[in-house]
């Protein structure tokens, strides 16, 4: 059975998604054989990650099916902050648990320039009365 990753909020940090948060994904698919020694570097990795100025999270995933891969996830503050992440000691270990992979990886840098919690939600479910008093609902 695959480790599920700790969820660490930090409330703290959350306001400052606002002004733009870059999400970083690594998508590895190792084989069989390297699956333990690629947990292991990210694993060592994490702790190092989060200490990071502007370091807003850094989890390990692990998926099940259908390719069984192991996907590292951070967000980061700023670019200022990915960029000095980029060239770190610890972003050195992954390039080198990428290495393990033995495949080409999935790697993204998302931009998010606005987040949205229960908000959302809320107004999607109860939007506001249109011209005709009756609202929209999808």
């Amino acid at each position: 059975m695959g480790r599920i990753a700790r969820v660490r909020i930090r409330p703290a940090r959350i306001a400052q998604y606002d002004e733009g948060m870059i999400v970083g994904t690594l998508r590895l698919l190792p084989a069989p054989d390297r699956r333990a020694d690629v947990l292991e570097v990210l694993g060592s990795v994490q702790g190092p990650v989060l200490a990071q100025p502007g370091c807003v999270d850094c989890h390990i995933y692990e998926e099940r099916e259908p390719e069984h891969a192991i996907v590292l996830v951070e967000r980061w503050e700023s670019e200022a902050a990915l960029q000095a992440h980029l060239c770190s000691e610890a972003y050195r270990r992954v390039l080198g648990a990428i290495e393990l992979s033995g495949g080409p990886p999935e790697i993204r840098f998302d931009y998010v320039s606005a987040t949205e919690g229960i908000e959302l939600i809320e107004r999607s479910r109860n939007p506001a009365p249109t011209a005709d008093g009756k609202g929209h609902r999808s």
